[in-house]
């Protein structure tokens, strides 16, 4: 009998199902993109975790995508991600060898008031509240859809610092850059890059005024160091709608826009998982 079940999931295996990869290699920080045309197809298994199949889009020739995240702090090393289908009652199972990269990020020094690179213990309090708040809302995975169309860009500026550099404040390695920077005037209109709903309207200690939104599938979009906001929470907002104006407040060194995106929690590349999401 465990012969035959071998057997089985072997034969479950070798018969090719109609799933496919963007690409086998991806660096610290980035996504993998998988698409199918299996009806049943459920999930991905990827080091411990399942990502699950949502419908495409705008893609007419797949059924189904899921995104796969691949944390920041992930150290390069090869590995397998694992499709699953249910069809007639029986799994079957595509796998994928992949590689996770060095991202070989840049390092940026910068000079922030002393306030923003060392904490007393109300600063570290009121930091660890909106750590908990925040990642709640990220774990959070919106089984609807709320966008059919293209993400866009927040603004139309210069791009003045990339997401994954690493970060040194005032001479010590704090953290990674969390998102894609953007070059703003204070009061400079920032957008929805699609249509999604507000989760978050609040004043954050690095982050300073920040909107939240959740495009639903476990996408969401974030907007930092605004000066003023347009929007309120539980808002549904369309893309392209103004969000608030740009600003200085928070952890900063200058007035910019601080954009950065959640795939299923995991913090990602703002620019490359757009440009995934652009594709199904």
């Amino acid at each position: 009998m465990k012969s035959l079940s071998l057997l089985l999931l072997l034969v479950s295996f070798v018969f090719g199902l109609d799933i496919t990869i963007k690409s086998d290699k991806v660096s610290n920080g980035r996504c993998f993109l998988l698409k199918s045309n299996e009806d049943g197809s459920k999930y991905v298994a990827f080091e411990g975790k399942r990502y699950y199949f949502f419908p495409t889009k705008n893609d007419h020739k797949h059924k189904f995508y899921v995104i796969v995240p691949v944390n920041y702090y992930t150290k390069p090393h090869s590995s397998k991600i694992v499709a699953v289908v249910m069809q007639d009652g029986k799994k079957l199972y595509k796998s994928f060898k992949v590689k996770i990269t060095d991202g070989k990020y840049k390092s940026e020094k910068l000079r922030v008031a002393p306030s923003k690179a060392k904490f007393n213990k109300k600063q570290k309090q009121r930091i660890e509240r909106e750590t908990k708040e925040a990642l709640k809302i990220y774990k959070t995975i919106t089984p609807v859809c709320y966008w059919n169309e293209p993400f866009s860009y927040p603004m139309n500026s210069k791009i003045t610092s990339q997401f994954g550099n690493k970060r040194i404040f005032n001479g010590t390695l704090k953290s990674y850059h969390s998102g894609t920077d953007f070059r703003a005037k204070v009061g400079t209109p920032i957008y929805a890059t699609n249509r999604g709903k507000v989760v978050l309207v609040k004043n954050r200690y690095f982050a300073g005024n920040s909107v939240i939104l959740d495009h639903g599938e476990g996408i969401y979009t974030c907007y930092y160091h605004m000066s003023r906001f347009k929007v309120k929470k539980g808002q549904m907002v369309n893309k392209g709608e103004l969000l608030g104006l740009a600003g200085a407040t928070g952890r900063v060194t200058g007035p910019h826009l601080h954009f950065s995106t959640r795939v299923a929690g995991v913090q990602v590349d703002p620019l490359q998982l757009l440009r995934l999401l652009n594709e199904i």
